[in-house]
């Protein structure tokens, strides 16, 4: 019923020349500001402002509004929210872009309040970090013993402040930052994981004790090198020669789990020797299936009976199954009967 009156006000006002649609599901409709489908009878419509996708305010009351799925209906349709920010000081509350906003006494992060050391030069870098004058915070968090007016991002995951680089760590639900014990004045990034300085090689902000940085140098991720190593992310490969390793094109459509390389002696997967692999007849199937001219492997584990000669792989699922040979169909590595 609401929704219908809605329209149908829409309609009549639209009709009338009024101002009608707005920004982010907002309308004003007789001097009345909408929300989506539900008027918010509380907000003074002549000094109503919409400062971005997230927060709104008139001359006494600043608002969070958003607009999210939930996975109870598998994120199927889109739900509507908008909240009063209880202690806001509408006069001077603005915007700063990600999420993050400040008045005269209080920062905000995503509607709710966060103390800073000084609200006046608090600025938004990006959607996790915010900086004053003093520190710099992570979400609502101030990070220690960091230098809030020289921070500075460098990319996705580099930072730096006049005294030190850091390590950005993305894990799923949460970032941490971490100091890199490099030389400042040497330190040079090397991509999204790699920075060495004059005497030492960082992965990720961690130390990799048996790396060269004169002669360090990046394959293609995870691996690198220098005059004597092999690396898998930060760690040196048991035997691998510097001088002939490769990498397998099909590495190009891994999802990131297994990547397959090779020298002049052996077969790898990851960082580990595939032992007993034929280097001469060795084809890479798929990230699980691998085959030589001695049989078929999943995972690296030799699949008894398996037919090399007649044995593909599916491109996607097939039922039960992803994989079959003259005999056998095969889901996972083993047999589907």
């Amino acid at each position: 019923l609401l929704a219908l009156i809605y329209f149908l006000s829409c309609k009549s006002q639209q009709d009338n020349g009024d101002t009608g649609k707005l920004k982010y599901g907002f309308s004003k409709i007789s001097n009345k500001i909408w929300y989506y489908d539900s008027v918010i009878d509380s907000l003074d419509a002549g000094s109503f402002e919409i400062l971005d996708e997230h927060y709104c305010k008139d001359k006494n009351q600043v608002f969070y509004h958003r607009t999210y799925r939930e996975s109870s209906d598998y994120f199927l349709s889109k739900k509507h929210n908008i909240a009063n920010l209880s202690g806001a000081d509408a006069p001077s509350f603005v915007s700063l872009g990600y999420g993050y906003a400040k008045d005269k006494t209080h920062a905000w992060l995503n509607g709710a309040s966060f103390e800073v050391s000084d609200v006046q030069s608090l600025n938004a870098l990006d959607p996790w970090f915010s900086k004053d004058k003093d520190h710099v915070y992570l979400q609502s968090k101030k990070v220690s013993n960091i230098h809030g007016n020289s921070f500075e991002r460098i990319n996705s995951y580099f930072a730096k402040d006049d005294r030190h680089y850091y390590y950005i760590a993305q894990d799923p639900s949460e970032y941490k930052i971490n100091v890199i014990d490099c030389d400042y004045g040497s330190c040079e990034i090397m991509d999204n994981s790699y920075s060495k300085d004059h005497r030492k090689v960082f992965y990720r902000g961690d130390l990799m004790k048996d790396a060269d940085p004169a002669t360090f140098q990046l394959i293609n991720a995870p691996y690198s090198k220098d005059h004597q190593h092999i690396f898998f992310e930060k760690l040196a490969i048991a035997k691998a020669d510097p001088l002939t390793f490769e990498l397998f094109p099909e590495n190009e459509a891994s999802s990131g789990d297994t990547y397959y390389a090779k020298d002049k002696d052996h077969i790898f997967v990851n960082d580990v020797i595939f032992s007993g692999a034929d280097a001469s007849s060795f084809k890479i199937l798929d990230e699980k299936y691998c085959l030589d001219k001695n049989g078929v492997y999943f995972k690296m584990k030799k699949l008894k009976g398996a037919d090399p000669s007649s044995f593909k792989v599916y491109p996607h699922y097939i039922g039960d199954a992803d994989a079959e040979d003259n005999k056998h169909k095969y889901g996972d590595g083993k047999v589907v009967e």
